[in-house]
């Protein structure tokens, strides 16, 4: 489901597929995994590498995202999240290391980051709050990467 003009504007979102596709969405948690270590900008080849995508075709992104005002990219100096992007992008991380922490740890089943992505994007909110409540925040910290918190997830910090 693309995002328009719209429901990109709008304050909160019910349901990610709200505010961006799953592809846009999967840029912009990335972009956000990378920010979160420190730098102003992320190089468009950071994150074509971490998705496995040609420079080409996350150059064609942000300028999309740009357009919709989850970005600020600039063809040198790289990609940024706006005060929206960085919304929506926490709050699918959040959902991400959801889906991931419960797994690990109730199942003792690992997944990867994109599967881990998809299943969250899908999962309406109370779904993704159920996940964190039945994990119990025991050795994994969903809770740190919601909405209202700037905090990274715990569990797979480090994941794109």
């Amino acid at each position: 489901m693309a995002a328009t003009k719209s429901t990109v504007t709008r304050c909160e979102c019910s349901h990610p597929g709200d505010c961006v596709s799953r592809r846009a969405g999967r840029y912009l948690t990335v972009v956000y995994r990378l920010l979160s270590d420190g730098p102003d900008r992320v190089g468009t080849g950071e994150v074509s590498a971490r998705l496995d995508v040609s420079p080409a075709s996350a150059t064609e992104m942000f300028d999309r995202l740009a357009t919709d005002a989850l970005v600020d990219y600039e063809k040198h100096d790289g990609v940024r999240l706006t005060h929206r992007g960085t919304e929506v992008a926490r709050e699918l991380a959040w959902r991400q290391c959801a889906v991931r922490a419960f797994f690990a740890t109730e199942l003792d089943l690992e997944f990867d980051a994109e599967t881990s992505y998809r299943f969250g994007y899908v999962l309406p909110a109370s779904g993704v709050e159920t996940l964190c409540e039945l994990t119990d925040h025991g050795p994994v910290d969903c809770a740190g990467v919601g909405p209202s918190s700037p905090r990274k997830c715990l569990y797979g910090a480090s994941a794109n």
